[in-house]
C-alpha cells in the first residue's frame, strides 16, 4: 500500500463457538450494531459520495439469525450420531465495499459489497462419499423489509480419512443501489443456512439452551 492508498473499509464478524450461540441472537444483534455505528463513522458525505476520489463506502451491518447458525443433517428420521451426516456452524463473515456503478457526474448509484462465509463442517458418518453440499442465504433487508433473498450452495469435499475441516465460500458481490434517499445505513444484510422444516425445528428444540429457575 502507497502513502496515497486508502485500505477498503472492511467487515470481519466472528461467531461463537458452540450452540449457545443459538439462544443469544439478540446478544450478536447487538455486536452488529456497535460494528455498524464504527462503520458509519467512515460514511461519506453527499459530497464525498459525487468525488470519484473519496474514500470507499462504509459496510452495512451484517446479522446472523440464531436459529440458522447452525446445520444438522440426518439420513431418515433417527437423530442419532450412528445417521448424522453432515454437521455444519457458521464461524464467521467477512467481506469489503467499494463503490459500485456511477450515473451522472460520477456520483454513485450502487455500492457493492463482498461477502465470503466461513463454516467448520463435520462429515458424519451417514454420508455416502467424501463431499457434503451445503445450502446457505444471504438476504438483503432495507428498512426493515426484505428486498432480496438469494441461496447458494457450497460443495465441500474431504481429504481421505478426513471428516473434519474448516472452510469457507467463494466471495458473493452483492450491488446495493443508493441514492440520496436510499442510503446504505438503511441497509442490512442477513446470512444463515438455508435449513428444512425438520431441521429449523430441531435447532429450535435441541440447540437452546433451557432456563432454569431457582427454586
Amino acid at each position: 500500500m502507497t502513502e496515497n492508498e486508502t485500505p477498503e473499509p472492511s467487515m470481519t464478524i466472528a461467531i461463537p463457538n458452540g450452540l449457545r450461540r443459538l439462544c443469544r441472537p439478540v446478544a450478536f444483534r447487538g455486536v452488529a450494531l456497535r460494528l455498524a455505528l464504527l462503520s458509519l463513522a467512515l460514511l461519506p458525505s453527499a459530497c464525498q459520495m459525487d468525488d470519484p476520489n473519496a474514500f470507499a463506502p462504509a459496510c452495512p451491518v451484517v446479522e446472523v439469525p440464531g436459529e440458522a447458525a447452525d446445520l444438522v443433517a440426518y439420513a431418515g428420521d433417527a437423530h442419532d450420531i450412528a445417521h448424522m451426516t453432515t454437521r455444519v456452524g457458521l464461524t464467521r463473515v467477512t467481506g469489503n465495499c467499494q463503490q459500485g456503478s456511477r450515473g451522472g457526474k460520477g456520483r454513485a448509484r450502487s455500492i457493492t459489497t463482498n461477502i465470503s462465509v466461513g463454516m467448520d463442517v463435520t462429515r458424519g458418518p451417514a454420508t455416502k462419499g467424501r463431499s457434503v453440499e451445503i445450502p446457505y442465504f444471504i438476504a438483503v433487508v432495507y428498512d426493515g423489509e426484505i428486498k432480496s433473498k438469494k441461496q447458494f450452495v457450497e460443495t465441500v469435499t474431504f481429504p481421505p480419512n478426513v471428516t473434519h475441516m474448516l472452510t469457507h465460500t467463494r466471495i458473493v458481490p452483492i450491488d446495493l443501489p443508493v441514492s440520496h434517499r436510499v442510503t446504505i445505513d438503511g441497509y442490512h444484510i442477513e446470512v444463515g443456512f438455508q435449513l428444512t422444516p425438520d431441521q429449523l425445528a430441531y435447532n429450535r428444540s435441541h440447540l437452546i439452551t433451557p432456563s432454569f429457575h431457582p427454586l
